[in-house]
């Protein structure tokens, strides 16, 4: 029976249509927040280990994180509500272009779960700096996603769980009055202040549920991670990590990086510039540094060995050709990457530098005229090259490569029209083939080269020319991928190997970061491990090195190798000419920052948090927190380095000492003459024979197993 008293006379009033809507789109995003978090529950079912407490707390500090990520999402809405006149939202024009507008929010969602869930079970986390990265060059990463996965099936899939929730607002919504403006602006300054109030007492440390970093990662909204690493993309390291005051800094910095080559008197105050003198005579020998894609050190037979059991087939190895090239030469055994992204790789090899929280060196503009192996090199007559087989302006390498040393770039619009292309670029086998013609042309100018090859056939979605190697339907896509490379770098190095200009050269092999991120330590160290294998002249054949390092260490070992004395602003060290025990390795993960020594790491993380865990290197893992007295000298080491490197890059004290060298014009790119097309059939490779006496190398002659 209806109350014959007027509404304000009756009791509590029902809530209008605003309230409705706001608080029902809340609840639409909500819901696909929890079911996503559930979803990633089982995606990632180690995290189960933890128990149920954990579990439940995950849960329940991720409903925190929702909430304020809802309320950023109907902010604009409320606001709109709040603005709009009751006669024009009652007009059925503005009726239909609203509710189709909440349509495709609702819609975003959904996808935005989706994408979610691929990106944690690729890259074992939230949205972070890589998915940052990943939206400035869409070509690469759209394409990619397509070639990888049933995109179209997938979108049209989601339009009935949007449909179902757009229906469920819309009837809740039916029927209900308008509420009086001054009710409106009331509402939307509550979800104002919950914003404001959410904003201001938010941390990234409101994830931490638990000792485990995935755990962690699924307690938190993507949404909420991403904005985290947007904004400080571009930070400086004062303001956001633990700090030492500048002259500390520097003390530790020139204790730190003092080597037999660099006495700690021979730096320059407040900077990393001193002499370095090697012992050995120099030699003219060309350097090329090959960045294996995803090549990391769990891939590697001669590292890891597999068996059949691990569902790896009958082989031993996906890698026979790396194998015998790591007979041929020196293979660092506990050498890392300094993140998880080719940038990473490319910044570490050319600059010998700590990898900087948020952006990579690789995408700032302000990155040119920086102190770079290639650049030093020029400097001593070698011709600079840099071979690729995707889009050179992809993550802004081309660019920074050419204001930072290197003169000439081959990119994939370089190679001849049908190539074999995937999203990333033409196949590995047309790169290598592309990277010889260009070595002997400039052998044939009669002067010592610096190539820097990248290659791309080891990355999702995994598709190379099947000529030479055949897919193995027992394999995954990933391990069917790395056999293909590895082939690729085989036939690569036999045939280098007979040209007149292989016995004057050193060869640098090594994975660019590793495979995947996976693993529930803060720093999944087994994710960060790759192969450096140095192959030449003057290297020891067979040889294991145990020293711990890292890819910024390469370039002062390179020009360890070839004797030659200079001034240096590296950060890395000759890693042949350290003791066993005095090697480091320094990387990054989301917005954490890692030094490695011994047996600890010390991990710097945003406002100013620090910890330090006890490393067991056999095993891959860093875990057990280490609260000695020795663990505070270490975190004071760990802000040296990446404050150190942070003052001196904002403030130019990372030029090359010559300012001659500090050339900002765009390089030359080298037409596609002398290429062949790798479709059908590819790039032809001759298969391997005996080389000429003078140069015997053997790098094994199968695909793997």
């Amino acid at each position: 029976m209806e109350s014959p008293l007027p509404a304000r006379m009756s009791g509590a009033r029902a809530p209008g249509a605003g309230a409705r809507i706001v608080f029902g789109f809340m609840a639409a995003a909500g819901g696909v927040f929890l079911l996503t978090r559930v979803a990633l529950l089982f995606q990632q079912r180690q995290v189960w280990h933890d128990g149920p407490l954990a579990v439940l707390a995950a849960l329940a500090m991720g409903e925190v994180h929702d909430l304020l990520v809802a309320a950023w999402l109907v902010l604009p809405l409320s606001l709109y509500l709040a603005l709009v006149p009751a006669r024009l939202f009652r007009w059925r024009p503005q009726q239909a272009f609203f509710w189709a507008g909440l349509g495709v929010a609702i819609y975003g969602l959904c996808f935005l779960a989706v994408v979610e869930w691929v990106f944690f079970a690729e890259l074992g986390g939230r949205f972070n700096f890589v998915a940052v990265d990943y939206l400035m060059y869409p070509t690469e990463v759209v394409t990619n996603v397509w070639e990888s996965y049933p995109v179209a099936w997938v979108l049209a899939a989601l339009l009935v769980p949007a449909a179902i929730a757009l229906a469920a607002l819309r009837r809740v919504v039916a029927g209900a009055p308008l509420e009086c403006r001054r009710t409106r602006a009331a509402l939307a300054l509550g979800v104002l202040a919950l914003v404001a109030l959410g904003t201001w007492a938010a941390s990234p440390e409101w994830g931490d549920v638990a000792a485990d970093r995935v755990l962690d990662d699924v307690a938190r909204n993507g949404l909420f991670t991403f904005f985290g690493a947007l904004r400080g993309s571009y930070a400086s390291f004062d303001g956001l990590y633990a700090t030492l005051p500048e002259d500390e800094v520097f003390r530790r910095l020139h204790g730190l990086l003092a080597e037999t080559a660099a006495a700690p008197a021979s730096f320059a105050p407040a900077t990393t510039l001193r002499r370095v003198n090697n012992a050995a005579p120099p030699r003219r020998l060309n350097v090329v540094v090959v960045l294996e894609e995803s090549l990391g050190a769990e891939l590697v037979g001669t590292l890891h060995p597999r068996t059949a059991a691990e569902g790896r087939g009958p082989e031993r190895t996906l890698t026979p050709n790396f194998d015998a090239l790591a007979r041929r030469g020196t293979l660092l055994t506990h050498a890392y990457s300094t993140g998880n992204r080719t940038i990473r790789a490319i910044e570490a090899t050319t600059t010998g530098l700590p990898p900087l929280p948020g952006v990579s060196l690789v995408r700032r503009p302000q990155s040119r005229g920086l102190f770079t192996l290639p650049a030093l090199l020029r400097e001593q007559g070698y011709e600079t090259l840099f071979v690729y087989g995707g889009r050179a302006l992809f993550d802004g390498m081309g660019g920074y490569l050419g204001r930072n040393g290197v003169e000439r770039i081959v990119e994939q619009a370089d190679y001849p029209p049908g190539t074999f292309a995937t999203a990333w670029g033409v196949a590995d086998e047309a790169i290598f083939a592309r990277a010889l013609a260009e070595m002997d042309g400039m052998a044939a100018r009669g002067r010592p080269f610096y190539s820097l090859v990248l290659s791309v056939s080891n990355h999702r979605p995994f598709q190379f020319p099947e000529d030479h190697v055949r897919r193995d339907p027992a394999l995954s896509g990933r391990d069917n991928a790395v056999r293909y490379a590895d082939w690729a770098l085989g036939a690569f190095m036999r045939e280098a190997s007979r040209r007149p200009w292989y016995g004057a050269t050193l060869f640098v092999l090594m994975g660019d970061h590793g495979a995947r991120v996976y693993g529930s330590a803060r720093i999944p160290l087994a994710s960060y491990e790759v192969p450096i294998l140095f192959v030449g002249p003057g290297v020891a054949a067979g040889e294991r090195v145990a020293t711990l390092a890292s890819s910024l260490d390469v370039p002062p070992t390179v020009l360890g190798l070839l004797g030659l004395d200079y001034e240096s602003r590296f950060f890395g060290r000759d890693v042949l000419r350290l003791p066993a025990g005095a090697g480091r390795a320094l990387m990054t993960h989301n917005s954490d920052v890692a030094l490695i020594e011994g047996n600890r790491m010390a991990v710097l993380g945003l406002q100013g948090a620090t910890k330090v865990f006890d490393c067991d290197l056999a095993a891959a893992k860093c875990e057990r927190p280490d609260a000695s007295p020795a663990a505070v000298g270490l975190i004071d080491d760990a802000i040296a380095y990446y404050r150190g490197a942070d003052l001196l890059y904002r403030g130019g004290g990372l030029q090359m000492p010559t300012a001659r060298l500090a050339r900002t014009g765009a390089p030359t790119h080298v037409p596609p003459a002398h290429m062949p097309p790798v479709h059908a059939p590819p790039v032809h490779v001759p298969p391997p024979r005996v080389p000429p006496p003078r140069v015997p190398v053997d790098v094994g002659t199968g695909a793997g197993g």
